[in-house]
Parts: structure tokens; sequence; C-alpha cells
């Protein structure tokens, strides 16, 4: 390209390639999205496809040859109506969880309060019974949660010696096996608290003694102190157990429903089609849960919001 000048003279014009920049807004944006990019893949690999892939087989019949490979008949709402109004074995567990979990979880969510403001307090052994009360979620699970419960190491009743014990103490067999079944849902419940245990211990050492302290000096008692320091604190943390508690329970290896989707997946008259609509409807039961559980303890804050 040539220009003239006022003399006469042309004179080829210089053209720099302009270059682009990003702005520091859209560097942290591509540095943020870099970071979380294996948390998206792995919610689309193993969150996100699983899920599709159980919606669509709710709606079919599933089944499998040596020959013919995977195979879809499509049913529609069959298998949900099998399960409501037939095969009523999911809708009586269902039920039985839904109210279980109701009652429990405002009983496990006192119990690890009470226990984190124990642990909290200066005893001797203080990371032992830390220790003692975690550990069970670390070794009960798989093949030696379920040789435990076979043989009896979840129930007093089961265990020959304890019971003769008992027996010779106590003669009457009604309060035995009350005393029994009483035994094994402390068990559960002290179980069940472990990881609130510790989020709520989490929460309490970060509260100063100076606050104790200012209040005490005020006249306040260990109870006003519990009701306007300890408990304002923690009570956020509420809504984060009961969701994990909640979750906790639903995938228990004990919980009879998780048996049933598990056998009537190799049942030859459900197979995968059934057990995928008996997954969704157990998710539905869930999400049910923890809504009705997290508005019923949201703190006071977030209610005015």
């Amino acid at each position: 390209m040539t220009t003239v000048t006022a003399k006469g003279n042309t004179e080829k014009e210089k053209v720099r390639p302009v270059k682009t920049r990003l702005s520091m807004k859209s560097k942290q944006s591509l540095t943020g999205l870099l970071f979380i990019s294996p948390w998206i893949i792995g919610f689309l690999a193993f969150v996100a496809y699983p899920l599709y892939k159980t919606i669509f087989m709710s709606f079919y019949k599933v089944s499998f040859g040596l020959k013919t490979g995977w195979r879809y008949n499509w049913v529609g709402m069959e298998n949900y109506k099998r399960i409501l109004l037939e095969e009523i074995d999911f809708v009586i567990e269902a039920q039985n969880f839904f109210v279980g979990t109701l009652l429990y979880v405002p009983v496990i969510i006192a119990l690890s309060i009470i226990i984190a403001m124990l642990l909290n307090q200066k005893i001797r052994g203080k990371s032992f019974f830390r220790l003692l009360f975690f550990l069970p979620i670390i070794i009960l699970n798989g093949e030696l949660m379920e040789n435990m419960s076979t043989n009896g190491g979840m129930s007093i009743i089961a265990n020959r010696f304890i019971l003769d014990t008992l027996y010779a103490v106590i003669p009457s067999k009604s309060v035995v096996l009350l005393i029994g079944d009483l035994f094994e849902l402390i068990l559960q419940l002290l179980w069940y608290s472990a990881i609130p245990i510790l989020i709520f211990l989490a929460a309490l050492q970060k509260i100063g003694k100076d606050m104790y302290e200012a209040a005490s000096i005020d006249g306040a008692s260990p109870w006003t102190s519990f009701w306007k320091i300890t408990l304002p604190t923690v009570y956020p943390l509420v809504s984060i157990c009961v969701i994990y508690v909640v979750v906790f329970l639903a995938n228990f290896e004990a919980n009879p429903i998780n048996t049933i989707i598990m056998e009537s997946k190799f049942d030859g008259s459900r197979r995968e089609g059934y057990a995928s609509a008996l997954s969704i409807l157990y998710s539905i039961v869930q999400i049910a849960l923890i809504a009705i559980l997290y508005y019923a303890t949201r703190s006071r804050n977030s209610r005015g919001r």
C-alpha cells in the first residue's frame, strides 16, 4: 500500500501486526477453569453419564445375551408401576427408611454436639477418644462389616457369654432383649455420629476462651454460654452434617433397600431396567429427606434472605 506525500513522493506504510492480549480477568477465569477441569471431567464421566444411563434404562426392559449383547425394549413407566403398585417390598422399606431417618437425624446431631463439647474439654487421652469415635468409619466397611454382622459382632444378643451374664443378673428375658436392642441402637447412633463429631469439634476449637471468660465475668452461666456462644457457632454446620448423615444412612451396607436394588439387578424377572427405576425412586426419597431436614435446620440468617 502506498501514499502520496505533500512533496509528491510515495512511501510505503509500515503495517504492524496487532497483538491481542488477554485481560487479567480472562487469565484468572482461565486459570480457575484449568484448576476445576479434573472435577468437571470426573463429574461428566462418573456422575452425569451414569445418571443419564440409569434414567435411560429405567424406561426399558434390559436383557443381555452372549450373541446379541445388550437389548433394550421400551416399556415406559411399567417398571415404576411394578415398584409402586405391584411389588411393594421397596415401598415398605422406603417408608421405614423415611420415618426412621426423620427420627434418627435430630438425635445424631444432638449427640454429636454433646460428644464434641466433651472432647473439647481439657481431659487426658483426648486424641485417643477422638480416634475411638472415628475408628469404626475406617475399619467397619466391606467384608469386615459383613463378617461382623453375620457373626454377631454388632449385637450383644448374638454373644452367648454376654447373654448368659445378663440372664444371671436379670432373669426376665424381655428386659434382657430390651437392653440388647437399646445397646445396639446406641452403638449405631455413635457410629453414625463419627464424622459430625469431628466437624463440630473443629468448629468448637475456633471459639476463643476469652469469649467464655468475658461471658462469665458478665454473669452468664454455662447454660447461657452454650445458647449464646457455642450453639450459634456450630449451628451453621448442622445442615452439612444433616446431608452427610442422610447420605450415609441411605448408602449404608446394612440398609435393606440397597439389598433389594442389588438383588433386582441379577433377578431374571427384573434385571437392570427394574433396578435402575428403583435407584431413581430411592434418589428421590433421599432428596426429599435432605430438603425437609435442611429446611428445618437451616440457620436464621439464611431464612431471612
